[in-house]
């Protein structure tokens, strides 16, 4: 009988260093039908079990094989071509195989083998393994002899899986609950309400290593509840666990009437024993991205790090990942539950990486700035490979936030809107017009916006929006032209700064704005455009602006005109030409037409309900738009009306959690993690130098090849400068550019 692929993955990837035997037994067999004739030439090295024998091949001297579990492979390998050419001077062929991930490795491995020691190396690593596996039918006995031994034990002890799950939870209990509401949120259909998804995936928790003969009371099922939820009121949890228990009867629990007791089903054990696995062979997948990414950016950072160290590392770092997500569902819980507001505000990525670094007591093997950076890059992109997983961990924090916050979930989201009207800003629609240079799986705010629609949520602009979108592609053509005379002021503006990353020359740039308008009449272009790719329709809001008393227009315009002074002082210290007077105005009446339109909508459709329950929103990035109702509070007499601003983290929350999850079903876990907040930052110059420099060394390559190899030394680039660099403070020293341009080319 055929192994699965993820089983017998699992196996290989939890192999302890110990078990070298079993995995040449395996290998031996796998070999088998290409080298008949092998048998062992020499012993162990004494170090640890870590190294399997050396095999000589009988009809064929000059090849030896090798087996082999240490996970520094390449170090490995170099011993044993050292030590074949002193004990066999006559072999030139080295079969090297190994359980570790060695395969990405292969030329660069074959290349020093070959250089360094005269030999052949043919390496082949787990993906050879796992491709070989059901060959015939001693590979598939002997993949699953392996499996038995190691995937078994793992998986029947469902703790041993839990502790290395929810890594930002400290209590067993409580990575229990996480784990098994993580498993009913992706089991259950969307229809259910998440109160009994919530308290379901916590009784089955509690009753994780009960059976027939190990039965819990409902009493104790009671006290264990409670100790996961603590401050709630004692007689509503008991409701919801009755509830539960009268549900899960027969089907997935059994109930001794007797004596009150409960148990999980021999299926259900079953079953659940079979997700555990499928979480660990997604846990692995999600390492192997994390190691590949730290040891890059290790690398471009001029740090070296041991390959026993690497796996500390990544422990760490699936902490820290955890607990971005947390703190991501902690603040979207926390405002709805207490009514705060939608301005949710999740902690800075660096800064809930410094906190697990301090908590852990040990100095980062790499800056702080750089592992932030890194972790940000894979949550903003994350690959498709564990992309849904990683969604599943963001959603099951937010409903874990919402358990501790209120035992009743479900009426804590159904105050959120279920219908809506969002009107854009301009922060919010320019984005997506650099996403047109992405690859369709990296376009986090086009997937959000389309997630949106696909929830029965309709998309508007203002003509204020799509006055300053037209007037933003203006500014890029005169910025291009004025450089080729050499009268350009000030930084390259966003859509011309998001070209160049992508890799493209600017002799390109002017035919790829066609896709958007032409020069004529560029308004009803991007009008066209947003309506017919993103199903944005152009809606005014004037008529309800009008009809606004004269002293909330006018309050609200004050602080936007702060605002505005604000970030024109700033872009005066540095040298930055400011905008006219007129050209202000107009950008601050845009403003005040979406906040106070989208107030006075609500007043006159009498859509007044709870700080959640409006149906006309304005989603927007821009900071003054939510400190605006705080601010005006001192000016007007009456209090001020509730913000219509929603900020894109809220978004992301409501449409995978909120009322509108019914209607996208599955679809939700498309959503992105977290958007890209840095994206209409200005881009430090030493970023653009280097893909000039990187387009001349690459000058003789076809141009699809040139962008590729551009966007993603530019990405690395932005990685090693962190936060703090991207914002213009810190560049790329002459070393690192240079190691950057030579890993373009080798690429």
């Amino acid at each position: 009988m055929s192994i699965s692929t993820e089983r017998f993955s699992l196996a290989l990837k939890n192999l302890d260093p110990t078990q070298w035997r079993p995995f040449e037994r395996l290998a031996t067999v796998f070999l088998a039908s290409e080298f008949p004739n092998i048998r062992p030439v020499s012993g162990m090295s004494g170090d640890g079990g870590a190294d399997a024998l050396l095999f000589t091949v009988e009809d064929d001297p000059s090849t030896i094989v090798q087996y082999s579990v240490r996970a520094d492979f390449a170090a490995k390998i170099s011993e044993t071509c050292k030590r074949i050419k002193e004990t066999f001077p006559d072999v030139n062929v080295l079969v090297y195989v190994t359980n570790q991930p060695i395969d990405s490795k292969n030329v660069e491995l074959r290349r020093a083998a070959r250089s360094k020691f005269g030999i052949h190396l043919d390496p082949r690593g787990i993906d050879w393994l796992v491709t070989a596996r059901n060959s015939n039918s001693a590979t598939m006995a002997e993949a699953e002899e392996l499996a038995t031994l190691v995937v078994d034990p793992l998986v029947s002890s469902a703790d041993t899986i839990i502790k290395r799950q929810a890594q930002a939870l400290d209590d067993t209990e409580a990575k229990a609950a996480f784990v098994y509401l993580g498993l009913q949120w992706e089991d259950d259909t969307r229809e259910k309400g998440l109160t009994r998804v919530c308290f379901e995936a916590i009784v089955r928790s509690v009753l994780r290593g009960t059976d027939s003969e190990n039965r819990l009371a409902r009493e104790n099922i009671y006290q264990m509840v409670a100790s996961l939820l603590p401050g709630h009121h004692d007689r509503t949890l008991r409701e919801q666990v009755d509830g539960a228990l009268k549900r899960l009867n027969k089907k997935y629990l059994r109930h001794w009437q007797k004596y009150d007791e409960f148990c999980l089903t021999w299926d259900e054990r079953v079953r659940l024993s079979d997700r555990l696995m499928d979480l660990e062979v997604q846990d692995s997948v999600l390492r192997e991205h994390l190691s590949s990414a730290l040891t890059t950016s290790a690398s471009e950072s001029g740090v070296h790090i041991e390959q026993n160290q690497l796996a500390g590392l990544i422990d760490s770092c699936r902490t820290m990942i955890e607990s971005i997500l947390l703190s991501r569902g902690e603040a979207f819980a926390v405002a709805v539950s207490r009514d705060q507001g939608t301005d949710v505000k999740s902690a800075d990525i660096e800064a809930v990486v410094s906190e697990v670094v301090t908590k852990s007591g040990k100095a980062p093997l790499l800056p702080v700035h750089v592992i932030a950076a890194t972790l940000q890059a894979l949550l903003v992109s994350p690959p498709p490979d564990v992309r849904a997983y990683l969604r599943s961990l963001a959603d099951t924090y937010t409903l874990f936030s919402f358990m501790r916050e209120t035992p009743d979930v479900q009426s804590a989201v159904v105050k959120i809107f279920s219908e809506g009207d969002i009107w854009l800003d301009t922060s919010v629609v320019l984005p997506l017009f650099a996403e047109e240079l992405l690859d369709s799986d990296q376009r986090a705010h086009s997937e959000l916006l389309a997630a949106a629609k696909e929830c029965g949520l309709s998309l508007r602009v203002t003509d204020g929006v799509i006055e300053e979108l037209a007037t933003h592609v203006r500014r890029c053509r005169s910025y291009l032209r004025a450089i080729s005379g050499e009268g350009a002021h000030g930084g390259p503006p966003f859509l011309l700064n998001s070209h160049r990353l992508a890799g493209r020359s600017d002799s390109e740039f002017d035919t790829w704005l066609e896709n958007f308008c032409g020069r004529s009449d560029p308004e009803v272009d991007i009008s066209e455009y947003l309506i017919e790719e993103h199903n944005i329709e152009n809606s005014s809001l004037m008529e309800f602006v009008n009809k606004a008393p004269i002293e909330l227009r006018a309050a609200v315009a004050e602080i936007w005109y702060e605002s505005r002074e604000r970030k024109e002082n700033r872009l005066a210290a540095l040298g930055i030409p400011t905008l006219d007077t007129s050209t202000r105005d107009k950008l601050v009446n845009h403003d005040v037409e979406n906040y106070v339109g989208i107030v006075i909508r609500r007043q006159e459709r009498r859509e007044n309900r709870s700080a959640f329950g409006y149906k006309s929103w304005w989603l927007t990035l821009d900071r003054t738009a939510f400190r605006i109702r705080d601010r005006i509070a001192g000016i007007l007499e009456n209090k001020p009306p509730a913000t219509p601003a929603i900020s894109p983290d809220f978004m992301l929350n409501y449409l995978a959690i909120g009322p509108v999850r019914r209607k996208a079903g599955q679809k939700t876990a498309n959503l992105p993690l977290m958007l890209n907040m840095s994206v209409l930052d200005a881009v430090p110059p030493d970023l653009l130098s280097l893909a000039d420099e990187l387009r001349d060394k690459l000058a003789n390559l076809p141009a699809r090849i040139v962008r590729r190899k551009i966007r993603e030394t530019l990405e690395d680039a932005r990685r090693l400068l962190g936060p703090t660099g991207r914002a213009g403070e810190l560049g790329l020293s002459d070393e690192i550019k240079a190691k950057l341009i030579a890993v373009a080319q080798a690429k």
